[in-house]
């Protein structure tokens, strides 16, 4: 089989290592020159191709390049604004596609064209990183084991920090992009609460927790990390969902003091200059689902920690994630029909949600790459 990945950067380069690792033949493409380097590293000679497209004409490059290689699906790490139409390229051609996701608008639209469009064939997949991702099918996973009553609550949190403490007072360090970071503490979220859809701010909902052998941490409301999950849940019945950032003890009162009294610009470089991840610091992603209902309680907790010389955590957390379900797509066992009833049977959508992922494959996919559930 065949994957295409777009955007080969820190992120893309772990996805083309995981696609490989799990027997695909990889093609990456990038307008950057030195992003060669970085596909090469990890996919030999004949193991995949590497495009280098027009930095002014990149949509119709990556468009010739997939129309040649016929890939059996897309994984985009574009940025947002050409991963939209990127999606409505893929639709209109027959190719199935999924992306690391982030912007509710550009997946509610890639979405909305997929279900509607008469030239869709093939299913899409948006938001499929870490958070949105992974930590939502987790949370999918938890409503898939409790079968005795309605479900009262899905309770969903992330965290990417040092593996040990670092001696600044954030106790952070930056292993992704800064200004996506800035945009989930500032923007607003939304939250499932007794029922009803939700508009909290960024940052609040203040909560600490037991992190074990880290120590106490403390979590609190962030953008982006719920995605559609949300709304999945309410069509179902449940009374409350959420989604929260974790982090060590006493980073949130201080980043909420610097963003409220600072420029965005002073802001972002407190980031950029006071949490640049150090070479030497690892890094430790903890993800952690929790389902209730009236009589049980699933709850699970998932750590992943970056290697020494190679991928970093949060690489591993997002690009395993993704390519997992990739593989899944690409067999087409996401499309066609999807369970049987007594004289029919249901389809799966074009646009697919992350209820529809076969846990046991997804967790298979990953232990092939390294991590353990």
């Amino acid at each position: 089989m065949k994957a295409a990945v777009l955007g080969v950067g820190r992120m893309g380069a772990a996805i083309c290592y995981a696609m490989h690792k799990l027997g695909f033949y990889v093609v990456g493409a990038d307008s950057y020159g030195g992003a060669v380097d970085g596909f090469r590293k990890y996919i030999k000679g004949k193991e995949g191709t590497f495009y280098l497209t027009d930095q002014n004409n990149a949509d119709k490059s990556i468009e010739r390049a997939l129309t040649f290689e016929k890939p059996d699906v897309v994984i985009s790490g574009l940025p947002y604004h050409q991963t939209e139409e990127m999606a409505y390229w893929c639709i209109d051609n027959g190719i199935r596609y999924c992306d690391l996701g982030g912007r509710v608008d550009v997946s509610r639209n890639i979405n909305k064209y997929a279900s509607e469009s008469e030239l869709a064939t093939k299913p899409v997949f948006t938001d499929l990183g870490l958070a949105p991702g992974w930590v939502n099918i987790m949370a999918e996973w938890g409503c898939s084991k409790i079968h005795d009553s309605e479900i009262e609550e899905v309770r969903m949190m992330v965290g990417g920090i040092p593996a040990e403490k670092v001696n600044h007072p954030l106790d952070y360090v930056v292993t992704w992009s800064v200004d996506g970071l800035i945009n989930e503490y500032k923007d607003d979220c939304k939250i499932l609460k007794d029922g009803k859809i939700e508009t909290v701010k960024g940052m609040d909902g203040l909560e600490h927790l037991n992190g074990g052998d880290l120590g106490l941490l403390e979590a609190f409301y962030t953008s982006g990390g719920a995605s559609h999950t949300i709304h999945d849940m309410q069509k179902r019945g449940v009374k409350n969902c959420s989604y929260k950032t974790l982090r060590y003890q006493g980073h949130r009162d201080i980043v909420k003091f610097l963003m409220d009294h600072l420029t965005e610009d002073c802001f972002r470089e407190v980031f950029e200059r006071g949490c640049k991840n150090a070479s030497d610091c690892l890094d430790l992603v903890l993800l952690k689902a929790v389902v209730k209902s009236e009589n049980l309680t699933w709850e699970k907790d998932v750590f992943v920690s970056g290697d020494k010389g190679g991928f970093t955590a949060m690489q591993k957390a997002t690009a395993f994630s993704v390519s997992s379900v990739a593989k899944i797509i690409a067999e087409g066992k996401l499309e066609g029909n999807k369970e049987q009833h007594r004289d029919y049977w249901t389809q799966y959508s074009r646009g697919l949600s992350y209820a529809d992922v076969p846990f046991d494959e997804f967790n298979n996919n990953l232990k092939l790459l390294g991590i353990t559930i």
